[in-house]
Order: structure tokens, then C-alpha cells, then sequence
């Protein structure tokens, strides 16, 4: 793995956003109210918890049942268990992706949405550490007829590549692909149709979610998952996922991140927890990995 990865799967803050962002969450703080009770004394008292997901398979999302099930949010809800803090106290608010970091502190008190680390974002809130990492991989007509591997090797060619309005393969592309060699859609689903009617040749996501909308879909398939590369300075960008607080409970992250230490140990339980959403100890375990180490300059 790169020491230095500083991109990821969605691109939330440009320009002075991070800077907006951060003095809102300065501002309005549902624990500044001189009691001395942070979060996490509260949540371990017995009080109710407000936690943002954004509706997004595997990570995070409403299931079937009307439940919120996930990758992170096994994760996250077992790591809080440990901390006294029982499934029952939760109260969970489904939120726009744009929403989730400006939100903290007025609409809710963490996020639990497998969000990446950047030190952008580390600039306006308290990243726990990564319970998971995450490559990228390429959507492709069953049968591969391009020959496609991924994502910058495809640049070199003549492909259409299809990306998700906002996110890093977005942003990427942009750089290494010409403008009418990108189809750029609202979500997954408007992607995939792009690509059965030919008017993309690949679909650059995380692995994950190509995969979970693969195993449904006779039509395509996936390649191996593979590390983006950053375009200015050749580094692999590593996608690394966590729950996300206010910089004024960094307590309550520190004590979560305590837990996970220990989860991160038991590959057994961490498999147990990740394993039905598709995630691998040899591909997604964070090993050990920070978020500090992604946020040298900005972590808080």
C-alpha cells in the first residue's frame, strides 16, 4: 500500500467547502451546552444516538425488511455494543451523501456510511479509523470484449468510460480521459443501462458495488479489483472506510477506535461481520491502517 493515498471513492469537499463545513460543525454542536456530557457519556448513559447512513449497498443501506444493514453498519453497531451502547439506542437518519459531514451536530451526531478518508475531509471532522479498505474495478460486458483490466489502462485506448457524477473516478477521469471518452451518470443503475446500449465500454466504481449489482446480472461482469492511481503524482489512491464524528467527541472515536483495534485482531469476528457483504481479509482487512496516515497534515 501507498503511505500517501489522498483520494477516494466520492469527492464531497472542493474549493472553500471544507472550511464552510468545519465552522458549521463549530457552530452547532448538540453537546455544547456547558453540562461537560459529552456524546459518548450520554450513548453510554443510555441516550439516544443519531446516526446518518446514506443508503448505499454494501456499505450502508435500507434493507429489504425496512431495516439499516451494511457492511459498516455491523461493523460499526457491534464496535458500539462493545462500548455499552446497545442497537436499540440508535436513531437512524437516512441522508443525502452531500449532507452527511455538514449535517453533524443539527441533524445527527455521527455517520456510519463506510465514508472515505481524505485529509479534506479530516480538516472538518474526526475520522475513527478504517475498518475496511476498498479497491476499484471495472464493469464490462459479459465476455470482456474490450479487453479492459482497468481504469488508467483504459485511458491509453479509445473506451468510453462510464462514472458517477461527484466521485473520485469522476474527478480522475477528467484529468486522464477527453471529454466525450466519459459518460457521467446520477447513480449505478442509469450507468448500467449506458453501458448495455453501448454508449459506454466500462463502468469504474468501487469493487463492491459492481459486484453486488453483477451477481444479478447475467449481461455483465467484473475484472479483478485494482488501486486507482493518482494523475499528479502517480501514487495509488487507497479507499479506506470509516465512522465519522464531530471534532469536539473525539473522545468517543478514540474509544471506538480502541474497539476496532481489538476487532481488527480477530480476523474470525471481522470476517463474521464483513463476510456476508462480500468483503475478503486478502482484499478489504485496512491492516493496521490509519486514519491519521491518510490525514498527515489535517487529522483531528
Amino acid at each position: 500500500m501507498s503511505n500517501e493515498p489522498h483520494l477516494n471513492r466520492r469527492s464531497l469537499f472542493r474549493g472553500s467547502a471544507v472550511g464552510v463545513a468545519a465552522l458549521g460543525l463549530a457552530a452547532c454542536s448538540r453537546t455544547d451546552d456547558g453540562s461537560g456530557d459529552g456524546l459518548l457519556k450520554e450513548a453510554q448513559d443510555g441516550g439516544t444516538i443519531r446516526v446518518a447512513y446514506a443508503d448505499e449497498a454494501p456499505y450502508a443501506y435500507t434493507g429489504d425488511d425496512g431495516s439499516v444493514t451494511g457492511q459498516s453498519v455491523d461493523t460499526q453497531v457491534y464496535l458500539l455494543d462493545q462500548l455499552g451502547i446497545k442497537a436499540d439506542q440508535i436513531e437512524w437518519k437516512l441522508t443525502e451523501w452531500d449532507s452527511l459531514i455538514t449535517g453533524l451536530g443539527t441533524n445527527h451526531d455521527m455517520v456510519i456510511a463506510g465514508m472515505y478518508i481524505t485529509p479534506e475531509r479530516c480538516e472538518a471532522v474526526a475520522f475513527a479509523n478504517p475498518d475496511y479498505v476498498m479497491p476499484d474495478a471495472l464493469m464490462v460486458p459479459a465476455g470482456n470484449p474490450g479487453g479492459y483490466t482497468d481504469f488508467n489502462t483504459m485511458a491509453e485506448g479509445d473506451g468510453v468510460i462510464g462514472v458517477m457524477n461527484g466521485t473520485s473516478e469522476h474527478e480522475i477521469a477528467d484529468a486522464i480521459y477527453g471529454e466525450d471518452r466519459i459518460n457521467v451518470q446520477a447513480n449505478l443503475d442509469s450507468l448500467i443501462l449506458e453501458l448495455k446500449a453501448g454508449r459506454c465500454d466500462a463502468i469504474a466504481l468501487t469493487s463492491a458495488n459492481l459486484r453486488l449489482a453483477a451477481d444479478a446480472d447475467a449481461e455483465v461482469e467484473v475484472t479483478e479489483g485494482f488501486w486507482l492511481v493518482d494523475p499528479e503524482t502517480g501514487e495509488d489512491i487507497i479507499g479506506a472506510g470509516a465512522a465519522v464524528f464531530q471534532p469536539n467527541d473525539s473522545d468517543f472515536r478514540d474509544a471506538v477506535n480502541e474497539e476496532l483495534e481489538k476487532l481488527l485482531a480477530d480476523d474470525a469476528k471481522w470476517e463474521e461481520l464483513t463476510g456476508p457483504y462480500g468483503f475478503t481479509l486478502e482484499e478489504n482487512h485496512p491492516e493496521g491502517l490509519t486514519a491519521e496516515d491518510l490525514c498527515p497534515d489535517t487529522y483531528q
